[in-house]
């Protein structure tokens, strides 16, 4: 994969291919759990961390479902290094989460899906879910795929991301 990984409180989070997603110790390289998503997919939304827990989406193709996850940043077996990581939520999307980065603002995290279908013109989501339950906030339909991280200004409280039909 071409998706860096992130690090946050000593952990490297590592996307790997077929919906998988590592977190590695970053002193000693040993793997602390692996997550396998059961859809499946690339992993090509970058990781986002924020207390005790990573968000991250996948990707099949634009007509097939695919997964926004959480995972608790918790080690629940240290003995184990390949310990097989639970999701604390999941989300299912048709057209999936590609080049989606999310980001967290108060308690809410926010993502962009792709559309679900071929082209560029179809109807895409900007979803804000509560980080803990993953229960939708709110959903905003958005013209084409939604194919960016997502950025916060902090002044005027306004995000900002991309999609494919402009």
């Amino acid at each position: 994969g071409y998706t860096p990984p992130t690090y946050a409180d000593g952990v490297i989070y590592c996307p790997l291919q077929n919906g998988t997603i590592q977190a590695v110790n970053a002193k000693t390289l040993e793997s602390l759990w692996v997550y396998k998503d059961k859809l499946g997919g690339q992993s090509l939304s970058a990781i986002t961390y924020k207390d005790g827990y990573v968000y991250t989406g996948f990707w099949n193709q634009e007509t097939k479902a695919a997964n926004f996850v959480c995972l608790s940043a918790t080690d629940e077996d240290p003995d184990n290094t390949t310990e097989e990581k639970l999701p604390t939520w999941t989300y299912k999307q048709m057209g999936g989460f590609y080049w989606a980065g999310s980001i967290a603002i108060g308690d809410a995290i926010i993502v962009g899906t792709d559309d679900g279908e071929r082209g560029n013109l179809g109807t895409s989501h900007l979803l804000s879910f509560d980080a803990k339950t993953g229960k939708v906030i709110s959903d905003l339909k958005l013209k084409g795929d939604q194919r960016s991280c997502i950025a916060y200004d902090t002044e005027t409280k306004r995000i900002f991301g991309t999609t494919k039909a402009g």
